[in-house]
């Protein structure tokens, strides 16, 4: 996963498969891909009755692609978890590392004990 539109894809089918939400743009509760100048950003509602060992896997899945990811849980809505991916500059070269800049620390993964 090299390219931030390859990342996005995955990251969006894993949504759909963990979640179990469809990737139709128009339904409230689907995965969505918004795109900005700077960023791809990804958002999939997460359903109430998701098991702890599905959230794992996706919070997993995420620490291994290295996007910045979190989970906005609103008072009256559903919950939402999203990744942004930076775009490549505009000479394809990926946005980290670059010189001159540093590569965002990445949260750490929960040990777990066997």
């Amino acid at each position: 996963m090299s390219s931030p539109t390859t990342k996005a894809t995955a990251i969006a089918s894993m949504f759909t498969t963990a979640l179990g939400a469809p990737r139709d743009q128009e339904a409230p509760e689907a995965v969505r891909i918004e795109e900005s100048d700077a960023t791809l950003r990804i958002s999939a509602p997460v359903p109430p009755t998701l098991s702890e060992a599905v959230r794992l896997a996706v919070i997993a899945f995420l620490l291994d692609t290295g996007v910045r990811f979190g989970h906005d849980v609103p008072r009256d809505g559903s919950s939402v978890i999203w990744a942004e991916i930076e775009k490549a500059g505009p000479g394809g070269e990926a946005p980290w590392p670059s010189p001159g800049r540093e590569h965002p620390p990445l949260p750490r993964r929960p040990q777990y004990a066997a």
